[in-house]
């Protein structure tokens, strides 16, 4: 991250008049929506399962399946959904794309492979159908390095052409942004700033251009902030002007906590008369949790003899949890703690926590430790997606101390949340206010398309046992 790279005179006029306004605006990889690299990787998938077929002496037959052998237009639909769906899972489409190594390479083989065996997996055992060899091989090939390269040109250009950010206003503004958005950046873009408090009569324009400006991000409510009428002026084809607030939540999907208001929070109370966050959320929650307590039942059924195998106690762990507009419910869970986990009182749980049990570690690692909660899903206190509910014992004291949290909890609580598969246990009230910056954009954001993609990404993260 950079800072003021162009030298500003006392005066405040750029050492650099003769600069030229910009006549083309930049790519920025960033402004890349997840769900249009789902249609792209659909799109290159399809493609390259149809070429698949054109290589082979199945091409010369238009009858959609010859014998027991897949047609192309079938195959090819199933290909392209299940590539897209796995890159998804895998993290391929989300904002921060700068990777062009030969790591890529090997995640974009990896999501081609999941995807080819699936596929086969499901014509062969559903459909009774089956797919040539070769068709395959020329699939999965196709689809890796269409993954791959589309991703490695799109990083290239966008690292070529940086997209240059910059921060206007006050020393505390820009202090507490840079803090805010850390040293890491999405692909191909550079964040710089100007102090309106040590450069007061810079000519914004001129150290726009300047600089090479892209976007120009500030705080309205900042009192060294330019004012409207001047701001209204930078606005054209290549140089946009954004409030902090809607920079961070368009390119970094999350929201920066000390710059919103109580205006932010009823702006987003009001926006859940839509239908799906009325209704169409609770249908969703209900079938999809119905299925998912069957199919995981056999599973729940030999961790509770493991439990009890490894350590005396009940299996099944309540604890009250504070939920929507701070209703209080018992929250279930398999035990994967010991029976004395809280002889001292109420603690946060910790990566590596001693008073996890080796049965616990793995159930919590799989997630599996949380399966009860579909039963507190169907009951309606909590959502397959939404905030990590709290318990008391912290929210009191999470409340008065960090501002807006209790408003995280507009929505109901859920078993899986856009804060979990994006940060780290809240182990701390530095974390929590970390997670609250995911919670807020979750509320704000809810809809059906936003609850599939959290549900598609917690896949990914069973691994890590993430809350």
């Amino acid at each position: 991250m950079e800072l003021d790279p162009i030298e500003v005179s006392a005066t405040g006029n750029v050492a650099r008049p003769e600069a030229v306004q910009k006549t083309s605006k930049k790519l920025s990889l960033a402004g890349i929506r997840p769900w249009t690299w789902f249609l792209i990787d659909y799109a290159l998938a399809y493609v390259s399962a149809t070429v698949a077929f054109t290589l082979t002496p199945y091409a010369l037959t238009n009858a959609n399946v010859v014998q027991d052998h897949v047609g192309q237009f079938g195959f090819s639909l199933g290909v392209a959904l299940m590539v897209a769906v796995v890159a998804h899972i895998a993290g391929l489409h989300e904002l921060d794309q700068k990777d062009r190594s030969f790591g890529l390479l090997g995640r974009c083989f990896f999501v081609s492979l999941i995807a080819a065996v699936l596929i086969n997996a499901e014509l062969l055992f559903v459909h009774y159908l089956t797919v040539g060899r070769l068709i395959t091989i020329y699939t999965l090939i196709g689809c890796t390095v269409g993954l791959f390269a589309l991703r490695a040109l799109l990083v290239g250009m966008a690292v070529r052409n940086t997209y240059v950010v910059a921060l206007v206003g006050s020393t505390e503004y820009i202090r507490n942004s840079l803090k805010f958005l850390g040293t890491s950046q999405p692909g191909g873009m550079k964040v710089i700033s100007l102090d309106m408090n040590e450069h007061p009569d810079t000519n914004l324009r001129e150290w726009a251009i300047a600089n090479g400006v892209d976007q120009v991000v500030v705080d309205t409510d900042d009192p060294a902030s330019p004012s409207q009428s001047e701001l209204l002026k930078f606005i054209d084809g290549t140089l946009t002007v954004s409030r902090f607030t809607s920079f961070v939540e368009n390119l970094y999907e999350k929201v920066p906590t000390q710059n919103i208001t109580a205006e932010w929070i009823i702006d987003t109370q009001s926006a859940h008369e839509s239908l799906y966050k009325s209704t169409m959320k609770r249908v969703f929650d209900v079938v999809i949790a119905s299925v998912a307590l069957v199919l995981s039942l056999p599973f729940v059924l030999i961790a509770t003899l493991a439990i009890k195998l490894e350590s005396p106690g009940p299996v099944v762990f309540r604890q009250e949890r504070v939920g929507q507009y701070g209703k209080t419910f018992t929250m279930l869970k398999l035990r994967s703690m010991r029976t004395d986990a809280e002889k001292d009182g109420a603690q946060y749980a910790q990566e590596g926590d001693a008073r996890v049990t080796k049965v616990g570690q793995f159930l919590r690692s799989s997630r599996l430790d949380e399966a009860p909660q579909l039963i507190n899903v169907l009951a309606g206190d909590m959502s397959l997606v939404g905030p990590r509910p709290e318990r008391p014992e912290f929210t009191g004291k999470l409340e008065s101390n960090i501002q807006f949290f209790v408003h995280r909890l507009m929505v109901k609580p859920g078993i899986t949340g856009w804060a979990q598969i994006n940060a780290d246990y809240a182990a701390s009230e530095e974390d929590s206010v970390t997670k609250l910056s995911y919670d807020l954009y979750y509320v704000k954001m809810l809809s059906l398309a936003m609850d599939v993609r959290i549900l598609l990404r917690t896949i990914s993260r069973f691994y890590a046992g993430a809350r």
